[in-house]
């Protein structure tokens, strides 16, 4: 059993979610009211965009929990939900490359009820600013803002060709950060990686 609970939290931590839901369901065939297990079971739900399967995991957890606060805090985010659509996800893992990624805490979160309906690896979109750059899921609900100076290098960036996939790594209550990876860079001569450590120039 404890082999089979570990191996069910790998999975989410690696996000992989429909792995993870057969185990938590394996699980619960040996014990049924296994709390931690139908909360982290209806998370993999959530994540997934199966919010019916979620409430009703939920739901279940009650039964065994009344005051459980997981299950409540989740259930009231899900009854304020619009949308069952699944969250589209990227395909890659979190692979660092020199250069090539970055990794970013964001400034001026979203509030709980957003930050809660997000997804490991979900698409995420830049919208540059004024002065800062916006993150925003593809559906353009806010989620966060870059830290000042990665805003201001990525502007310039963006402005001489560069073009980014940015993806949510973790969210909790009042924290969220992305994952960036360059995947294009301007057909240009000598051109750095975007997060190089020398200094990019680029002519007027």
């Amino acid at each position: 059993m404890t082999t089979l609970i570990q191996q069910a939290i790998d999975c989410s931590l690696k996000c992989l979610w429909d792995e993870a839901i057969d185990l938590n369901l394996e699980i619960l065939k040996q014990n049924e009211g296994d709390i931690a297990t139908l909360n982290r079971l209806a998370k993999c739900y959530l994540v997934l965009g199966d919010n019916k399967s979620a409430k009703e995991t939920y739901h279940k957890v009650l039964e065994h929990d009344k005051y459980n606060s997981v299950a409540l805090k989740n259930l009231k985010t899900l009854n304020l939900a619009v949308s069952t659509s699944p969250n589209e996800l990227v395909r890659e893992d979190f692979i660092e490359n020199p250069g090539l990624t970055r990794t970013s805490t964001l400034i001026k979160v979203a509030g709980r009820e957003v930050l809660a309906t997000l997804s490991c690896k979900q698409v995420l979109i830049l919208k540059p600013k004024v002065r800062l750059i916006s993150v925003n899921t593809t559906k353009g609900v806010y989620v966060g803002t870059l830290p000042d100076d990665l805003s201001l290098k990525l502007k310039k960036l963006l402005d001489n060709g560069y073009e980014y996939q940015v993806c949510l790594k973790s969210a909790t209550d009042n924290m969220a950060s992305v994952f960036i990876r360059e995947i294009k860079r301007p057909n240009k001569k000598n051109v750095l990686p975007s997060f190089n450590r020398a200094h990019i120039k680029f002519a007027n």
